[in-house]
């Protein structure tokens, strides 16, 4: 199934971006640290981007412990997933009109006497 190209209003900023990019390209399931070390973010960053892209039914979360080592483990849900492939759809198609653009304004310059 493609997804429909259309801006996502609560993907867009960077850092919610780069955490679904991030969890579209990762395994199925992806650790805290290991997600927020790729994203290059802080702890507190994560966590509060994350909550937003959870309260929004993108992201799944899944709490447990490794020893007695506590650990957070996170993935997309199938809407999330849909979600962030229009998104990128969308960006790709903005990519092309920009480009188009540029082509169009490089042919309409004048030439040099």
């Amino acid at each position: 199934m493609t997804a429909e190209a259309k801006p996502d209003p609560l993907i867009h900023p960077i850092t919610r971006l780069s955490i679904c990019g991030l969890l579209a390209a990762g395994a199925d399931w992806i650790e805290f640290a290991a997600l927020r070390d790729a994203a290059g973010i802080s702890d507190s960053v994560l966590s509060k981007q994350s909550r937003v892209l959870e309260d929004a039914g993108y992201v799944e979360v899944r709490k447990g412990a490794i020893g007695r080592r506590p650990r957070t483990w996170f993935r997309l849900t199938p809407e999330g997933r849909q979600a962030v492939q229009g998104h990128l759809a969308w960006l790709a198609q903005l990519e092309q009109a920009v480009s188009a653009s540029r082509a169009d304004a490089q042919l309409a310059k004048p030439l040099p006497p």
